[in-house]
C-alpha cells in the first residue's frame, strides 16, 4: 500500500527547503524528493559562494511579472522575510547597495540553517520524480525508488540553470502550460574583446534593444567571447525577457567628460594606462583613439550557457498568488519553476523565499481548516 503524505515537495533547492522549513515550523512534516545527490547544491554556489540571499530594494518592478509578484511581496514584506531568517538562526548583513548576505559571508551558512530548520522533514535524495497524477484525494507521485500519495504537492524543481534539473515535463503532465524558456543572468556574448580575458573595468553601460534601453554603472569582466560581471548579468535579464540581441554602449570613464579626457590625454595617449588597464587602453587607442573611451559600441547577444536563472516557466495565468494551481487544488509551483525572474542582486533568491512562504502558509491554512 502506498504511503499517504500531507505534503510532498519536489525539489530540495532554495524554494523547496524554505517551504519545508515553514511547514515544519507550522507542524506539518513534508517529504522532500530531490533529484540530485544532495539538497541545496545551487545555494552553495550562489553569489560566488557568498549567497546574495535578498535585497532591501526589492519591489515588483524588479521582476518580469510585476502584477503577479506584487501581492506576494505585499503579504511578505522584506522586513518580515528577514525576521523569519533571524528566527531560523541566520544572521545577515547588508552592503551599501542593498544586497543582503549571511554575516559569515559564506553560502554554507544559509544552507546549514535551512537544514537545521528542516531536520524533522523526510528527505530522499537521488530520487527524481518521474510523474505526478491527480487522483481522488490528492496526487500520486512516482519517483525513482517508489511511489507515494500526497494530499498536497509543491513543485520546486527550479530549472536547468546552474546545474539544476529541468522538470517542466511534470507541469505538462498535469495540464499546465510552460512559457518560452531563455537563459538569463548570464554573460553577454561578443567577440569584440578577444585578448582581454580577466580584465575588469568600472563602467557606465547602456543596452539598447528594439524593446527599450537600460543603463547602469558597475563592474564588467571581459571573457574571450563576451562581457561578464554583475552589470552584464543585470543587463542580460532584459535581453532574455525580450528574446533579442542589442547594442552595448560602454563608457569606460563615467567620472570624466570628453573635454577632460581630451585635455588630459591628447598628445599623451601613452598615459591612458594610468586610467584604464593597459590592454584595454591599447585596444581603444588602436581601434579609434580617445573618442572610444566614452562611447564604445558593440553588438551583443545572450550567451546560451553559464546562466544562473531561466526566464520562463509555469504560465502565471494558471496560478494564484498563494502559488496554488487553478487547475488542481493542492498543487503548488514556487521559485524559479514559475515564470518569474528578477534582476541580478538577490531578487531571484528573494522570490524563492516569498513564493515558498506563500505556498507553505496556504498548505498550513488548509490543514487548519480540515
Amino acid at each position: 500500500m502506498e504511503n499517504k503524505e500531507k505534503c510532498v515537495i519536489v525539489g530540495g533547492g532554495a524554494a523547496g527547503l524554505m517551504c519545508a522549513a515553514r511547514l515544519t515550523a507550522g507542524g506539518v512534516t513534508p517529504l522532500v524528493l530531490e533529484a540530485g545527490a544532495r539538497v541545496g547544491k545551487k545555494i552553495l554556489v550562489s553569489g560566488n559562494g557568498r549567497c546574495n540571499l535578498s535585497n532591501s530594494g526589492v519591489s515588483e518592478k524588479k521582476y518580469n511579472a510585476p502584477s503577479f509578484v506584487a501581492p506576494v511581496l505585499e503579504k511578505y514584506p522584506f522586513a518580515e522575510v528577514m525576521n523569519f531568517w533571524k528566527e531560523l538562526g541566520l544572521v545577515t548583513r547588508e552592503d551599501g547597495e542593498g544586497r543582503v548576505y549571511p554575516h559569515s559571508n559564506y553560502a554554507g551558512s544559509v544552507l546549514n540553517i535551512l537544514l537545521a530548520a528542516t531536520s524533522r522533514a523526510k528527505m530522499l535524495t537521488s530520487s527524481p520524480v518521474k510523474s505526478i497524477r491527480a487522483v481522488s484525494g490528492g496526487f500520486s507521485v512516482e519517483y525513482v525508488g517508489g511511489r507515494v500519495l500526497a494530499e498536497n504537492v509543491v513543485l520546486a524543481c527550479g530549472s536547468g540553470a546552474g546545474g539544476g534539473t529541468a522538470s517542466y515535463n511534470l507541469l505538462g503532465g498535469l495540464g499546465h502550460k510552460v512559457t518560452r524558456l531563455t537563459p538569463a543572468i548570464t554573460y553577454l556574448k561578443t567577440d569584440a574583446f578577444k585578448g582581454l580575458k580577466g580584465v575588469r573595468a568600472k563602467v557606465q553601460a547602456t543596452l539598447k534593444t528594439a524593446f527599450g534601453t537600460w543603463s547602469d554603472k558597475g563592474e564588467i569582466l571581459f571573457k574571450e567571447d563576451g562581457v561578464s560581471g554583475i552589470l552584464a548579468f543585470w543587463l542580460s535579464s532584459f535581453l532574455a525577457r525580450n528574446d533579442c540581441g542589442g547594442t552595448l554602449i560602454i563608457d569606460f570613464a563615467p567620472g570624466m567628460t570628453d573635454e577632460e579626457i581630451e585635455r588630459e590625454y591628447a598628445g599623451r595617449e601613452e598615459l591612458l594606462c594610468g586610467l584604464l588597464h593597459k590592454a584595454l587602453a591599447d585596444k581603444l587607442l588602436r581601434e579609434g583613439g580617445l573618442k572610444l573611451i566614452k562611447r564604445y559600441k558593440v553588438s551583443v547577444t545572450l550567451a546560451g550557457k553559464d546562466n544562473q536563472v531561466t526566464c520562463g516557466g509555469a504560465d502565471l495565468k494558471e496560478w494564484g498568488s498563494d502559488m496554488q494551481s487553478k487547475l488542481h487544488k493542492g498543487l503548488y509551483c514556487i521559485g524559479e519553476m514559475a515564470d518569474v525572474d528578477g534582476e541580478c542582486g538577490g531578487f531571484n533568491l528573494h522570490w524563492a523565499w516569498v513564493s515558498a512562504l506563500a505556498c507553505a502558509d496556504a498548505v498550513l491554512a488548509g490543514e487548519r481548516n480540515d
